[in-house]
């Protein structure tokens, strides 16, 4: 995957956490979290993955016992790895869960030598968050340069809102919401139109605000993020 000039930073947290040392994975957790915070794009990645979500729940069938030994098996898909390993990086950096006690206990093979735990880690999680990270970025936030797939890109935001304006009724919200909602729908339909990268990107951050509080329309913006797939 070609490297995306926004997501250096972020990477190269991944990358120096991967490559470190057991004793300094507090601070290199910290860091992956600080560059988190100050990044909107990210955040708004990493929101849009625990909209709904439910870690516990997620967590606790992700543990299974085998061979006398507990077994942690991770979501395999990009939204859910997302949601599931940043929850656990929070808990580790409030000290919720205990990040050493967690590696000896789903980390530690006896098998292997001591101090393996912490790669093993870094290989199941770090590393697939890594590349989910970056993959729901490129979707999101990166228009390929050729012409003609921006072209097709726009065309499938402008027919996904006609299709959306048509049924508007359907989402059965009150005349403000119907208001704003159709205005949002229409800045987004014109900024297709004007092949304007930052306006739409704008826009669908607005339009996720606006889905999250106005939970009817959720399914429209899905099918919005979908166009940049």
């Amino acid at each position: 995957m070609a490297q995306i000039n926004e997501l250096i930073p972020f990477n190269t947290a991944c990358d120096e956490f991967v490559a470190g040392k057991y004793i300094l994975a507090d601070l290199k957790i910290a860091s992956i979290l600080k560059i988190i915070a100050s990044d909107d794009k990210l955040k708004d990645i990493i929101s849009s993955c625990l909209d709904t979500y439910d870690f516990n729940t997620s967590f606790n069938r992700a543990v299974r016992e085998e061979k006398d030994q507990l077994i942690l098996n991770a979501p395999s898909n990009d939204k859910d790895i997302i949601a599931f390993v940043f929850s656990l990086l929070y808990r580790f950096d409030n000290k919720s869960f205990d990040f050493y006690e967690f590696l000896s206990k789903f980390y530690k093979n006896p098998a292997e030598v001591q101090g393996k735990e912490f790669y093993n880690f870094a290989n199941a999680l770090i590393i697939p968050f890594k590349n989910a990270v970056n993959n729901m970025y490129s979707k999101r936030h990166v228009l390929v340069e050729a012409d003609d797939y921006q072209k097709n890109y726009y065309n499938r935001i402008m027919t996904t809102i006609r299709l959306i304006a048509k049924n508007v009724d359907t989402y059965k919200l009150k005349m403000n919401e119907k208001e704003e909602f159709t205005m949002l729908l229409n800045s987004l339909f014109v900024a297709s139109e004007k092949n304007d990268k930052k306006l739409v990107y704008s826009l669908m951050i607005g339009l996720d605000y606006f889905s999250r509080a106005n939970k009817r329309t959720r399914n429209a913006y899905s099918s919005l993020e979908e166009c940049f797939e």
